[in-house]
């Protein structure tokens, strides 16, 4: 994205408008991506009109962010679909920001970005914006009870014809125990749920300070071995890539349930195909994985081509329209600030 220099003209290619809200924009039919101005209209001081001085350029794929970087002043990334290797960035000459309306930007070559003076903003730490978000934590409850109830199998069960309920038996969550790998704002929402459902919940996050009333403070290993559901949701570091391997999937109780909305490479793929396929886990459901979004590579991917305990998303666990508004509002304004500095 780049600010606007040519807000009102129409030079063949890109017209100009309004839209039903009132914003201002603009759409090009240039292959590989649209342009649509952000931001609430303001009046201009020579009695025009601007949008917090903002452009959208919105690139569609990979092959539009190639196309259009090289130009862009910023980059803003509400998708997580387009990497941005150094390759990709060496490109952009005139690449003054990296702003994502997300919490993680593992898909971003942030060590060469420093080595420009290149900021990358994210969502993380901005409490006062996600807070108030809960579709991830709302998709990885969805994904529990799937795995609980057999969904999967069920669905595909009707489709083929059959109606007989005895295949699907599916487990109480009333007085099982809910074991949670990251106790942050999607952790907290997760111990919300589990406890509303009558369960006991356990937490294992060593940078945590505050432990509400319904989750108890757990190590690691005792949360594996105690827990018959475990969720993760933690950043992805290099304290955390790998997580959970061989290790911690052994201690697990056999026929556990495993819930991963967080990101593909905090657990091992191998040990978890391993587990799945010894019975130690039942059932795993995610909504990230490693390699994303060339998934048809990955193991965990054709697993699931013929086993039904697998249930896999399309990182869609924060992609909703409420929540997007919030999130993108709060983007625009963050972009705004960063030139009025």
């Amino acid at each position: 994205m780049a600010r606007s220099r040519e807000r009102d003209s129409d030079n063949g290619l890109c017209r100009t408008g309004t839209d039903t809200q009132g914003r201002i924009f603009r759409s090009g039919a240039r292959q590989g991506y649209y342009h649509r101005t952000i931001g609430p209209k303001l009046p201009r001081r020579d009695g025009g009109r601007y949008l917090l001085g903002l452009f959208l350029v919105a690139a569609l794929g990979e092959l539009g962010a190639q196309l259009l970087l090289q130009d862009a002043e910023v980059f803003l990334d509400a998708s997580m679909k387009v990497p941005l290797p150094r390759k990709m960035l060496e490109r952009a000459v005139k690449l003054r920001l990296v702003i994502t309306a997300t919490t993680g930007a593992d898909h971003i070559e942030n060590a060469y970005l420093e080595t420009r003076g290149i900021p990358l903003l994210t969502l993380k730490g901005q409490n006062h914006v996600t807070n108030q978000l809960t579709p991830a934590a709302e998709l990885s409850w969805l994904l529990l009870m799937a795995c609980a109830r057999k969904l999967r199998y069920a669905i595909h069960h009707v489709e083929q014809g059959h109606w007989d309920r005895e295949l699907f038996p599916g487990i109480m969550l009333n007085g099982k125990t809910l074991g949670l790998v990251g106790c942050g704002r999607i952790g907290k929402w997760m111990a919300r749920y589990g406890h509303a459902f009558g369960m006991r919940v356990l937490g294992y996050d060593p940078y945590n300070q505050d432990w509400p009333e319904q989750l108890t403070p757990v190590s690691l290993q005792e949360l594996m071995s105690e827990s018959q559901f475990i969720s993760i949701h933690v950043n992805l570091t290099e304290e955390t890539r790998h997580l959970i391997g061989p290790k911690e999937l052994a201690l697990v109780k056999p026929g556990a349930i495993l819930i991963n909305t967080a990101r593909g490479a905090v657990v091992d793929e191998d040990a978890l195909l391993a587990a799945l396929k010894d019975g130690q886990i039942a059932a795993v459901g995610c909504d990230v994985m490693e390699g994303e979004p060339q998934v048809r590579k990955t193991r965990l991917w054709q697993y699931a081509q013929d086993h039904l305990n697998c249930v896999i998303t399309p990182h869609i666990g924060g992609f909703s329209p409420d929540a997007l508004k919030v999130v993108l509002e709060f983007t625009a304004q963050r972009i705004s600030d960063f030139f009025k500095e």
